[in-house]
Order: C-alpha cells, then sequence, then structure tokens
C-alpha cells in the first residue's frame, strides 16, 4: 500500500514540474567556488563552521529578518508587481517554519526530520534613513541585464536587511540566482552580500510559477550557509559528487538530481548507513531530493540538521547576520510594529513612445512606489483625454510641441504629484524634410528640436550637440561617456562608474524625412570614436542604426550590415587609453554607408543612432548625417539643389526673413504654414536661372510658435522650420 502511495507521490510531483525545469538554475556554488579560489582561507574556515559542530545555535527563539526586493527594470515584465513579492514572502514564511501542506508529501524516512527552522521573514517597514517603505525598491537600469555583483544597486546597510535584487536576466549562462555564504563577504566583500535572482523565480503568481517559487527559499538557504546537498557544486548527477558532500550528516550522499522519478527509491551514491553513527534515523538511505537544497524542483523540506546549522549561522558574526536578528534592528527597520505602516505612494511613471506624432496614440503606465494607490489622476497637456483616472490611459495629443504631463497619486497615508515638463515631444504629421538630405550640423538645422536624444538611464553620459569638435571642426554630436575616476574612493558611485557603464544605450533620434519619391536611398554619417580597450577582441561597443515610419510607435532594426562594431568602430587608429578623447583631425573621423530600401509608407521616418557601452567605452562624435539618393518622378531636395539659405531663424514677428536661392528654369512657390497645417501666407517667385534674394515679411500679429516654410517648384521641394518669437 505505502509503496503505491510513494509511486503516485513520484508521478504526481514528477508531473507537475516537468514542465518548468531549468537544470543547473543555481549558481551560487561557482559564485562561492571564486571567493574561495581566491582565498583559500576563506574556504577553510567555512568548512570549520562544521566540523566545529552547532554549539551556538538556539533552537527556540523565533528569528525575524528584515527584507527589501530591490526591482531592477526597464518597464518590461521583470518589473513584477507588489503582489508576485508579497506572495513570495508568504511562501518563504511557510518554508522556513514547515507549515507548508506539501510537506504531507515527504517520503520515509525523512517525514521524521523534517526542520522547523523557526525564521521569519517581514518586509521593511523603514528604509535606511528611516522613510516609510513597503520594501520595495524599485529602480530603472539596464544593469537588470546580464546581471552580475555590478548589479547589486542601493544595497541597504547589510546588518539591518535581506538584500534580494530581482533582474531580467543574469550573466552566468543558464542561472536563476545566487547567493554568498556569510563568511564570503567578511571585510571588502560586504558590497556583494544578498542574492541576485530572476524575475520569474519569484512567487507563484505574475510571472512565476508555482515550481520556481521555492528558488528564493533554495538562495537563502545559501546566504545562511547550506551547501547544496550533494556539496559546493553547481553540477548535480555527477559521480564525483559522491564525494564532496555538505558536511551535515543528516542530509544523505548523493549527486543531487535536476527531477522528482524515483523519488522514494532514488540511491545515487549507492550508499548505505551505520545506525551507530545514525541511531535517531536508521534506515537504508535513499537520496532527499525533496530538499530545497537539491535541483529537483520537488523540494518541500528542509533537515533538522540544515535548520541547526542556519540557525548558527544567523547568530553568528560572519556577514554581520547576527546584527539581523536584534530588537534595535527590527526597530530600525520597522518589523516591530504590529501593524505595518501605510506609505504615501511616490508619484511615477512611463511609456514606450514619448516622441509620438499628432493624432497618435501612446499608453502612459502608473508606475508609483512605495504605497499601493486607491486612487490617482492624470492631466495631459493639450491632449485628449486632457484627464484621466485609469491606472494605463490611453492617450493622444492634438498638436505639436514639447508637452507636460503631471500625475497624482493618493492613499489613506496622502497625496504625492510628480509633473514632468517637456516629458513628450510630439511632431507633426508631415516630415520635417523631403529627401535626399543632406545635414552637416551646423546652423539652424542642427538645432536640438530638430533632433532627440534619449538617455534613458538618466545618467552622464548622454549626446549633446556642440558647435565645434566635428569633422572639420564644424558641429557635432558628441556621446560624453568619459569621467575622470581617478580620485575616486573605493565603494564609491564613481569608482564603479566604468565597470555599470557595461550595456547602456543612449539614442540619438534624426528628424523626420520624406522619402516616399526618393530611390537608391543610402543613409551615411561620419563618426569618431576611440575605444578604453587594449586590444580589438576587447571591444564590444556598438553602433546599431534603427528605422520607424510610425512616429517612434515601433523600431526596427536596419540590420548587421548597418551595425558599426571590433575594428570599424576605431578611426582614430588607436586607443583612448582612459583619456577625454576627442579627434584630433580629419584622419581621424571614418565614414558608415547603409543602403536602404524606401516604400509608400516612408512619409515621416526617422532614423535613430543606438549606441551601446562597453566598461572600455569612450567618448563618441558623429557628424554628417547625409541621405542620398534620386528623387521619383523629377522630385527632389529643393535646398539641396538652390543653395537655399533663409535667415535669420529664430526671427521675431514683424521682422523680415531673408530668403536667398538659385534659380532655374521654374517658379517657386514659398508657403509659410502653422503648426496645424494651416496657410499663414504665400508668395510666387517667377525669376528664372538667377540668383534670387528678396525678404518675406512676417505680419506683426504672429503669435510666437513653430511654423513650416514650404518651398515648391516643379521638380524640388523642402520643407523649414521657423521659429517666430514674440514682436
Amino acid at each position: 500500500m505505502n509503496k503505491l502511495l510513494y509511486t503516485f507521490i513520484a508521478l504526481f510531483l514528477a508531473g507537475n514540474y516537468a514542465n518548468a525545469q531549468q537544470t543547473n538554475w543555481c549558481g551560487s556554488a561557482a559564485a562561492n567556488r571564486k571567493i574561495f579560489d581566491e582565498n583559500p582561507r576563506i574556504k577553510e574556515d567555512y568548512e570549520a563552521l562544521f566540523l566545529d559542530g552547532m554549539s551556538k545555535s538556539d533552537d527556540s527563539t523565533t528569528f525575524t529578518i528584515s527584507v527589501v526586493f530591490h526591482v531592477l527594470h526597464e518597464y518590461g515584465v521583470e518589473n513584477i508587481s507588489d503582489a508576485q513579492i508579497f506572495n513570495q514572502m508568504e511562501i518563504l514564511n511557510r518554508d522556513f517554519r514547515a507549515t507548508n501542506s506539501d510537506t504531507s508529501l515527504v517520503v520515509n524516512p525523512f517525514k521524521q526530520i523534517v526542520g522547523d527552522a523557526k525564521i521569519q521573514f517581514k518586509l521593511a517597514n523603514y528604509d535606511p534613513l528611516g522613510n516609510c517603505t513597503n520594501g520595495i525598491d524599485r529602480i530603472y537600469t539596464h544593469l537588470t541585464n546580464d546581471a552580475s555583483d555590478l548589479s547589486k544597486l542601493n544595497q541597504w546597510y547589510r546588518p539591518n536587511y535581506l538584500n534580494v535584487w530581482v533582474t531580467k536576466t543574469i550573466g552566468s549562462e543558464g542561472t536563476a540566482g545566487y547567493a554568498y555564504y556569510p563568511n564570503s563577504t567578511n571585510g571588502t566583500s560586504f558590497t556583494i552580500d544578498g542574492i541576485i535572482i530572476l524575475h520569474d523565480f519569484i512567487g507563484a503568481i505574475g510571472t512565476g510559477i508555482p515550481s520556481r517559487s521555492r528558488a528564493l527559499t533554495h538562495e537563502i538557504g545559501h546566504w545562511l550557509s547550506l551547501a547544496h546537498t550533494w556539496g559546493n557544486s553547481n553540477n548535480p548527477g555527477l559521480a564525483a559528487n559522491c564525494d564532496i558532500d555538505d558536511l551535515l550528516q543528516d542530509t544523505p550522499l548523493c549527486q543531487g538530481v535536476t527531477s522528482c522519478a524515483n523519488v522514494t527509491t532514488i540511491n545515487t551514491c549507492n550508499d548505505t548507513i551505520d545506525p551507530n553513527d545514525y541511531s535517531e534515523y536508521t534506515y537504508d538511505v535513499i537520496d532527499n531530493i525533496q530538499n530545497y537544497m537539491d535541483y529537483s524542483y520537488c523540494s518541500v523540506m528542509f533537515t533538522k540538521q540544515q535548520v541547526a546549522k542556519m540557525r548558527e549561522a544567523l547568530q553568528g558574526s560572519d556577514g554581520y547576520r547576527e546584527e539581523l536578528i536584534t530588537p534595535e534592528t527590527h526597530a530600525a527597520t520597522g518589523i516591530d510594529l504590529l501593524t505595518p505602516a501605510t506609505c504615501i505612494p511616490e508619484a511615477a511613471y512611463f511609456t514606450t513612445n514619448r516622441n509620438p506624432c499628432v493624432g497618435t496614440s501612446i499608453v502612459l503606465s502608473d508606475q508609483s512606489t512605495k504605497g499601493a494607490v486607491a486612487s490617482r489622476l492624470w492631466t495631459f497637456q493639450d491632449a485628449t483625454p486632457s484627464t484621466s483616472t485609469a491606472a494605463n490611459p490611453t492617450v493622444v495629443f492634438n498638436s505639436q510641441g514639447a508637452k507636460n504631463i503631471t500625475l497624482t497619486v493618493t492613499n489613506s497615508a496622502g497625496s504625492n504629484t510628480v509633473s514632468i515638463n517637456d516629458y513628450v515631444v510630439v511632431n507633426n504629421n508631415w516630415a520635417d524634410y523631403v529627401g535626399p538630405f543632406s545635414n552637416d550640423l551646423n546652423g539652424p538645422q542642427s538645432n536640438p528640436e530638430w533632433f532627440r536624444v534619449e538617455n534613458l538611464q538618466n545618467n552622464e553620459a548622454s549626446f549633446q550637440y556642440q558647435t565645434t569638435g566635428g569633422k572639420g571642426n564644424s558641429g557635432c554630436f558628441k556621446l560624453n561617456n568619459y569621467k575622470d575616476v581617478s580620485a575616486a574612493q573605493p565603494f564609491s558611485p564613481d569608482s564603479y562608474y566604468y565597470p555599470q557603464l557595461e550595456g547602456v544605450k543612449d539614442h540619438l533620434i534624426t528628424p523626420s524625412y520624406d522619402l516616399r519619391f526618393t530611390t537608391g536611398a543610402v543613409l551615411s554619417f561620419d563618426y569618431s570614436y576611440a575605444s578604453n580597450a587594449n586590444t580589438i577582441e576587447q571591444i564590444t561597443e556598438s553602433i546599431e542604426l534603427f528605422k520607424s515610419n510610425d512616429c517612434g510607435v515601433n523600431w526596427n532594426s536596419m540590420g548587421n550590415l548597418a551595425k558599426v562594431q571590433g575594428a570599424e568602430l576605431i578611426s582614430s587608429g588607436g586607443f583612448a587609453a582612459n583619456s577625454d578623447f576627442a579627434p584630433a583631425n580629419d584622419g581621424q573621423w571614418k565614414t558608415k554607408t547603409v543602403n536602404f530600401n524606401t516604400t509608400s509608407v516612408d512619409s515621416k521616418t526617422r532614423f535613430r543612432f543606438t549606441f551601446r557601452a562597453s566598461s572600455k567605452s569612450s567618448n563618441l562624435y558623429i557628424d554628417n548625417i547625409n541621405i542620398t539618393g534620386n528623387g521619383t518622378a523629377g522630385i527632389g531636395e529643393f535646398g539641396f539643389e538652390h543653395d537655399l539659405v533663409i535667415a535669420p531663424n529664430p526671427v521675431n514677428a514683424g521682422s523680415n526673413l531673408n530668403i536667398s536661392y538659385t534659380a532655374k528654369d521654374e517658379p517657386v512657390t514659398f508657403t509659410l504654414r502653422n503648426l496645424q497645417g494651416q496657410e499663414v501666407m504665400t508668395t510666387v517667385k517667377n525669376e528664372m536661372n538667377q540668383m534670387v534674394s528678396f525678404n518675406l515679411e512676417l505680419d506683426s500679429k504672429l503669435t510666437a510658435a513653430y511654423y513650416f516654410l514650404e518651398v515648391k517648384s516643379a521638380s524640388a521641394t523642402t520643407v523649414k522650420k521657423i521659429v517666430v518669437m514674440g514682436n
């Protein structure tokens, strides 16, 4: 009867978890082994803790640990909900108190040694500065990708908090989470203390699933000194694992497994037990694959000696673990409050498209933190709707220009408001230029209003326009990656500047072009760059080009041939050697050309230059952004072909625009339009085959705003943005 029951349990567990398995998902052994290899004394100290027994273990007091979750995100699925984190906390507290209902599935002979750790976890109520918190710290950062110890941003004072970082991906392939043993984080290694774990291994709801919801239980086991049941190895199933062990007696020797097959019979090390040594547990040994420290995905228990070891670690000085359980810490973190405080929410929002066109809908997302939002009020400048109470409202802006957005969020504790000026810059539904078009980044064409710069990390490295420093010492855009960190103090933000620059993306977005009538289109630009790498092989940074013809709703890569990377990226003939690189002469520039196809949808096409940085990045310069090709049906770019000059720009209402151009054998029409495309004034010039100069008088009643001067002949056309100032 029992055999049938255990067979049923094994089949149930195997079926329940088979679809979710990710083998070798814990990176803790590898992380700690690196520490051990660098300092063998730390390994000796770790093993001595087991050889000395568990003399410090207090087995009666229930210990409470304050926890903070740092959610590292880029507003994707990795930005998990508060509810998913609350669910994970419930799971932790069940697992460490052995109150989880699935302990009923524990097979003999391990039923008698299921351990209650008498450890519980509470989300912090106060942050390190004493401010109210819900224990969830949300950080927008590229370091959520390929996360490593460098991703452990904003570490809260570790003697008071267990820090958990939730990420999108982890750098070590296949790793879902990792932690360090307490003694691996002593001294100057304090910055690596805490746990990194993937978002979809948190909780059993949201992006989490039940079979992965014990991963954090597993990692906290490491954080409290436990090894895998087979010992300090990341690789289960190896015969050699039978010789390393986890140094605890009531976890039988094993190789480790990645499934729940044969849960009642598996004995990977073919060992038997001496009842004289294990008088309390007299049985033929099978593997304890239902242990939280295995990889089986059917984890439901700790053993009694694992519990004793964790409790001993929590009362020891290594990693300041003993400070976590003191009354002073509980008071400092607010977890001694009988009723957790309700925090005023901190208003924040986000949208994926900050550069839409007039009439293009965008979705705003309430990203408020620190407290649950009971109600909210949005206000949108010149938009439909003008206000909203929805969490994720859809908005259409009605006119061109920079727009302000305000969000007020409220709960029983109070309200908070955030208002960001120029958060969205709305573009017209027609192109800024007609292709082909060349821009040397000098004069009005280089005005930042024509280009868009996106620095999503909001860091010091950002594209900036400058009037010198380009090819021929002309105007250009500079991405200032360089920072002098020679005087940086250890563990200061500046000391991590270059390592944390790895993977940062900065965008430079061009004006829009009407390319419907341009065939054989080629995008070209000049660039100058010198990496801080020592060899070509170390250069991992790159320039990548994207194209959008739907007002930035979608950006499509222009392909690998449009990337500039490796040796091609180096234009200076050398390396920057950690200097504030600037091209010394025109010989330190290169030109990149990219062929692309145009279609009828390219009526207002923009291009995006994306620079992906590395820890070796230096400054990047971009100049002379040109689109060449042939105009279909005789339609060309007027300014390009007729040497068109318009000045001054900006211009005062009531003053004159001075316009000059080279006329051919056809009249030219000049039409000034407002932002809504309505005609303000028109004049036709009939001069032929000569230089033409004239003054276009602007009405003194014109309001200060942007206007567009449409210039059109039978064979060419262009549109120029005119800035009219108040009279």
